[in-house]
């Protein structure tokens, strides 16, 4: 049977009791401890890798050898969206710079990397989720492996999107939109959350929700996003190098199993809409996000690469939205139902993930390397 690195497996059951804890037991108020125990060894496992995920070499070489040719004034030039020979984005040109400054090694930029996207949606599960090692849980399989141990561009715009979420509660329209011109500056494709901001303020409930995605379901097969595929083409969701590829194959075999999860999320929203606005701070804020991502998730779903990579954004609130949805429930066993099966759920994804990724992703017992212990 396929297992992930040792280290992996021991963060996952440190997530899954941790998470029970946390579900359990009768206080309000939960321990930081857990959440950054997670975390500190989260970054360490994804930021200290060596020749780890599909993208890592095409990275390493353009950090090594790339980056540094570059003038600092083609990246002003496309920072500021004027004429530029640069074809990769300026905020992730800049941090690499940055960092090569300094005179560090390539691990040290994916070290600063991995702070950084696990920093921020850490730190947001810590403020806005009932239950934060419980989101981090329903994260690490897939999106901690794909995209934080991955495709660093696009985790990196990602993690901006979801720190943005502080200035959609607080209202703040100007830090808002900073956030996702700097999230735009890691990868193009930050660009689709931008109406976000204002989406969550249109009143939903659950007939409108249930509504809203049939008829996405319905469209589904027409493939209406062809109306906009000059945009959709101009985002560049493929990654600077084939190591991408690589994860194709475990997205088309997945197809099936995101319908899957995305219909879990859609039955959660529709059932559990109103004890969770009653129940949960700012919960229509997440419910809207999350409404967004599961139509556009049927909307592209003929398109693996749209459906999985453009909607990652809004989908990546699942993490915020189940821990809310479960804190909600007004029955003690209804809770702990909801979280067993998540916990079994995420089990089942471990093996899943370890058969179709684990080898071709390099995070296997035989193929992952860290530079505390491997070099």
């Amino acid at each position: 049977m396929p297992i992930l690195h040792p280290a992996f497996t021991i963060l996952f059951v440190m997530l899954i009791l941790f998470s029970f804890q946390e579900v359990y037991s009768n206080e309000d108020k939960k321990s930081s401890f857990p959440i950054w125990v997670i975390a500190i060894v989260m970054i360490v496992l994804a930021g200290l890798r060596g020749n780890v995920g599909a993208d890592y070499p095409i990275y390493r070489s353009f950090y090594n050898l790339y980056f540094p040719t570059l003038d600092y004034s083609d990246v002003v030039d496309k920072m500021l969206m004027r004429k530029s020979d640069l074809d990769i984005e300026w905020m992730y040109v800049l941090l690499n710079k940055f960092v090569f400054a300094f005179g560090g090694p390539f691990q040290s930029f994916t070290f600063v990397s991995a702070c950084l996207t696990l920093g921020f949606k850490l730190w947001t599960f810590k403020k806005d989720s009932a239950y934060p090692v419980f989101s981090a849980l329903l994260l690490f399989i897939p999106g901690y492996f794909i995209a934080d141990s991955g495709h660093m561009r696009q985790a990196l715009g990602m993690a901006v999107c979801i720190l943005s979420y502080q200035f959609i509660k607080e209202r703040k329209l100007f830090w808002y939109l900073l956030c996702i011109y700097i999230a735009y500056g890691f990868h193009k494709s930050a660009s689709i959350f931008l109406p976000a901001y204002w989406l969550v303020l249109i009143p939903l409930n659950a007939n409108r929700i249930f509504y809203a995605i049939v008829a996405c379901v319905i469209l589904s097969p027409f493939q209406i996003y062809n109306l906009f595929a000059g945009f959709l083409g101009s985002l560049n969701l493929q990654e600077v190098s084939n190591g991408y590829n690589g994860y194709i194959g475990y997205e088309d075999k997945a197809s099936s199993f995101m319908d899957g999860t995305v219909i879990l999320y859609s039955f959660l929203l529709i059932m559990y809409d109103k004890a969770a606005s009653q129940r949960v701070w700012y919960y229509e804020y997440i419910r809207n996000i999350m409404v967004v991502g599961v139509c556009l998730y049927f909307i592209f779903r003929d398109n693996p690469v749209f459906s999985t990579r453009l909607v990652g954004v809004y989908i990546g609130f699942g993490s915020l939205l189940i821990p809310n949805i479960i804190y909600g429930m007004e029955k003690i066993s209804t809770k702990r139902f909801w979280h067993f099966f998540f916990v079994a759920f995420m089990i089942f994804y471990y093996f899943v993930f370890a058969s179709f990724q684990g080898l071709a992703g390099r995070f296997t017992p035989d193929t992952y390397m860290n530079f505390l212990w491997s070099y």
